[in-house]
C-alpha cells in the first residue's frame, strides 16, 4: 500500500470512483519511443474517439507491481477505471501485460507498434538527452524521473543488474515479442510503414478494426505526440555499443524486416 500520492494519482484515483471501464478499449501497445502515441493520436482524431495516453496510475511504482504480479490486473483495472473507461488507451508499460490484458478484456481490439531496435533506442536516450556510446547511464541535462530509472535498469521487468545498453535491447525484444503472444484481435504496425504514409496508414487502420473515419487529420500529420528525438545516426550514437544491441535484438528484428 502507497500512502503517498502526488496530485495526478490522487486526482485518478477519485475520478475512478465514478468511472467504469468500457467493455472493450482499444488497447494500443509498443516500446516507449516506437510511435505509440503518434499512431495513436491520429487515430483518435481521425475517429473521433476519446483517448487516454500516459495516465499516472501507470507510472512507477504502479506500473512494476503489475508487471511483476504483485497488482493482479483485475484489481489494478479497477483501480483505474477513469483511464480504462476511455475508448483508446496507450500506455507504452501496458505492453508487458498485453496478454493478460486481452484476456481480461475478451471484447477488445489492440494494435501493437513496433520499430527498429536501432532508431528505437536511440530515441529513447535522446529523450532522456543521455548518451549511447558509455559504459553506464552519464545522466544529461535531463531530470530523469523514477519510472525512466526503472526503465533503464530494467527494474520494472524485473531484469539483473547489467549493462544499460543491455537491458534496453532486452526491453525491445520482450516488446516485440508480445504480437506472437496475442490472438487475431491484435493488429501490429511497424512505424517505418507509418512514417512515410500517415494519413493512408491511419485509414488503413481504422479500416482493418471497423471504426469510422470521421475527421480529416491532414493538418496534423506533423504534430509531435512526444518530443521528437535528434535523429542521430545509430552506429554513431551507439559507437562501440551498436553491436550489444545486434546480439540481443537481431534475431527478431530480422524476422520484422529490420537488418542492423
Amino acid at each position: 500500500m502507497h500512502f503517498t500520492l502526488n496530485k495526478r494519482v490522487l486526482r485518478e484515483r477519485l475520478l475512478a470512483l465514478m468511472s467504469t471501464p468500457a467493455p472493450a478499449p482499444l488497447l494500443v501497445f509498443g516500446n516507449q519511443k516506437s510511435g505509440t502515441s503518434a499512431i495513436s493520436g491520429l487515430l483518435a482524431e481521425a475517429t473521433d474517439l476519446r483517448l487516454i495516453t500516459d495516465f499516472a496510475g501507470a507510472r512507477e511504482p504502479y506500473i512494476g507491481e503489475l508487471i511483476r504480479g504483485d497488482t493482479p490486473i483485475a484489481a489494478y483495472i479497477k483501480r483505474n477505471a477513469w483511464a480504462f473507461s476511455a475508448d483508446i488507451v496507450k500506455e507504452p508499460g501496458l505492453t508487458f501485460v498485453a496478454p493478460a490484458l486481452m484476456a481480461h478484456f475478451a471484447r477488445s481490439r489492440a494494435v501493437t507498434v513496433v520499430r527498429n531496435p536501432w532508431n528505437n533506442i536511440r530515441s529513447l536516450l535522446e529523450r532522456l538527452d543521455l548518451r549511447g556510446d558509455a559504459d553506464r547511464v552519464i545522466p544529461g541535462s535531463r531530470h530523469i524521473n523514477r519510472t525512466w530509472q526503472s526503465i533503464l535498469a530494467g527494474a520494472d521487468l524485473g531484469l539483473p543488474p547489467g549493462h544499460y545498453i543491455d537491458i534496453l535491447a532486452t526491453r525491445w525484444l520482450r516488446a516485440a515479442e508480445i504480437p506472437g503472444r496475442l490472438d487475431a484481435r491484435n493488429i501490429v504496425i511497424r512505424y517505418e510503414d507509418f512514417a512515410p504514409e500517415k494519413q493512408a496508414s491511419i485509414e488503413a487502420l481504422a479500416k482493418a478494426l471497423d471504426l469510422p473515419v470521421v475527421a480529416d487529420i491532414s493538418a496534423k500529420l506533423e504534430h509531435a505526440f512526444q518530443p521528437r528525438g535528434r535523429g542521430t545516426d545509430p552506429r554513431a550514437f551507439f559507437g562501440k555499443n551498436y553491436e550489444r544491441i545486434g546480439a540481443i535484438c537481431g534475431p527478431r528484428a530480422l524476422q520484422l524486416g529490420y537488418e542492423g
